[in-house]
């Protein structure tokens, strides 16, 4: 009956954290059969051994054992519980304070992956409960937090296993192309920055995004064909008693206000950073 409840305990731990058996193995400087045997009844690991299984699952060794439960709290309930009795300010605060601490947090996970050679408290300042415009810089990863009267921003970008392989395919670099063409253009700005306005209804023709924004109608329909072709903006035809008209849409594009945001930025934001980690970002590998 013990050993049974250890067994399953394992195979849950496991489980729950995502690895494989030679996952474990590996960590613990064991052979995959020994897991194997504790996972299925077999054998039983001894006390030390116990210990060392509790740490890497991160749970008590009565847990491990089976003679009480952890009842940890969901994600989602912890950063409910973040949030409780905040009014909308304090609210925005604390979530770009948790964006800024994630990194941080889980840098001793994935730094066992990285070939960074920087120490944590290099990199990562004690006290950041201030910083409204940060960056951090490094080969694993790269975070950019901003918080202004014009933008409200956070930004986390890891290495990928793809190494970024598709930036140097043709095909999805025409993609890709799409979106900044799209962007370059000022009157798509101005159409973007009206249809994304709580003015706008979320149904509309080009003509009354035309009225509302100085540009002309003609100019506006490319803009918003354009717009369904690259964003999150669809049309269907109604069928009217004047003739056909073309109704587009649209509930905004956050992924659209993301990329404008990043530009403005880059190109119209202060240069200063209440902190700032420039080390390398270069994080596409060698062959």
């Amino acid at each position: 009956m013990y050993e049974c409840k250890i067994s399953e305990k394992l195979v849950e731990l496991r489980t729950s954290k995502g690895v494989t058996q030679e996952d474990v193995a590996q960590s613990l400087s064991i052979s995959n059969k020994t897991v194997s045997k504790w996972e299925n009844g077999a054998s039983t690991p001894d006390l030390p051994m116990v210990i060392e299984l509790a740490k890497y699952y991160g749970v008590t060794t009565d847990t491990l054992l089976g003679l009480s439960e952890d009842k940890k709290q969901s994600t989602m309930e912890e950063i409910r519980s973040l949030f409780e009795g905040l009014d909308r300010r304090e609210s925005v605060l604390k979530a770009f304070e948790a964006v800024k601490a994630l990194i941080p947090a889980m840098y001793g996970t994935v730094s066992q992956y990285s070939d960074d050679v920087y120490d944590r408290e290099n990199v990562f300042p004690s006290d950041i409960s201030h910083f409204y415009r940060s960056n951090i810089s490094i080969h694993e990863f790269f975070e950019f937090v901003a918080s202004s009267e014009n933008v409200n921003v956070a930004v986390m970008m890891l290495r990928n296993k793809a190494d970024f392989a598709w930036m140097n395919d043709l095909n999805k670099q025409k993609e890709i192309v799409k979106i900044f063409k799209f962007l370059s253009n000022e009157d798509a700005l101005s159409v973007l920055y009206y249809v994304h306005s709580t003015a706008c209804s979320e149904s509309f023709t080009a003509d009354y995004i035309a009225k509302n924004t100085g540009v002309k109608e003609e100019r506006v329909s490319e803009i918003l064909d354009e717009f369904c072709s690259v964003g999150d903006c669809h049309w269907v035809t109604a069928h009217l008693s004047e003739g056909e008209v073309r109704v587009y849409e649209c509930f905004g594009d956050g992924l659209v206000l993301s990329l404008i945001s990043l530009a403005f930025e880059r190109m119209c934001g202060r240069q200063s950073y209440e902190y700032s980690f420039n080390g390398s970002c270069k994080m596409i590998g060698g062959k």
